[in-house]
């Protein structure tokens, strides 16, 4: 009989502990909006939708300053996978340079085009969130007035000219993409964008976040409250 009082207690204390985690969690982002009798506030809305601008505000922060930063821009953007996709599309542009009939012609404006297309579609696969505040004319314009100008004639060994192309677009990458990405103002569009949320859907966005953390504050309330539990029955028969 005692052995069934300790298992009840031990398991409603479990319960308890489980509800009142999994309560508490739902009251982060539960109710969406302060439920009022008349003037009165019944019960205040939840604190993530409280606080939804603050957080909207520290995450961008946290984007720009650690996440997103020029540095770590800079890493991406001249990593190995990188560079490989450049050492193929070079070939690729050298080839149909070198099967054209130019003479004295500068392919200045051609290069920079196809570059800029490249260069673009980079960044809508590494950086989706900044495709639409950056536009391939743009980049091109940029392009175009760095030392792309090679007249074919100047370099008959296709390994130099790619060996230059390489290194003037490898300065590019380093030091011009990172800043024109920065200036398009990644905190505020992270802002921005975490603002035209609705309540329901930043709660869906942070439980696929948070889900096993947030299942292992629920086993963990399970397990301090079947500790109490086992707890208050001794202290019970005392």
């Amino acid at each position: 009989m005692k052995l069934q009082i300790l298992a009840a207690s031990v398991g409603i204390g479990a319960i308890i502990g489980y509800v009142t985690n999994y309560v508490a969690i739902k009251l982060l982002f539960r109710p969406y909006k302060s439920l009022k009798l008349k003037n009165v506030t019944v019960f205040p809305q939840g604190v993530i939708p409280r606080e939804k601008a603050t957080l909207a505000r520290k995450v961008g922060e946290v984007v720009k300053n650690y996440i997103l930063s020029e540095e770590e821009i800079k890493k991406i953007v001249t990593n190995d996978e990188v560079k490989k996709e450049i050492d193929k599309f070079l070939d690729k542009e050298i080839e149909n340079f070198l099967a054209q009939d130019i003479t004295e012609l500068t392919p200045k404006e051609i290069l920079a085009k196809n570059l800029a297309g490249w260069i673009d579609n980079l960044i809508k696969t590494k950086f989706p969130m900044f495709a639409s505040f950056i536009d391939t004319a743009s980049i091109e314009r940029l392009l175009s007035e760095i030392n792309l100008g090679i007249t074919l004639n100047k370099f008959v060994n296709k390994d130099k000219i790619k060996e230059k192309l390489l290194n003037e677009i490898y300065i590019f990458l380093e030091n011009e993409l990172p800043t024109i990405l920065v200036k398009a103002n990644i905190e505020k569009i992270v802002e921005d964008k975490i603002n035209s949320f609705d309540e329901k859907r930043l709660e869906d966005m942070l439980f696929v976040l948070m889900k096993k953390h947030f299942g292992f504050i629920n086993f963990a309330g399970a397990v301090l409250g079947g500790i109490i539990g086992f707890v208050q029955y001794f202290v019970i028969q005392m």
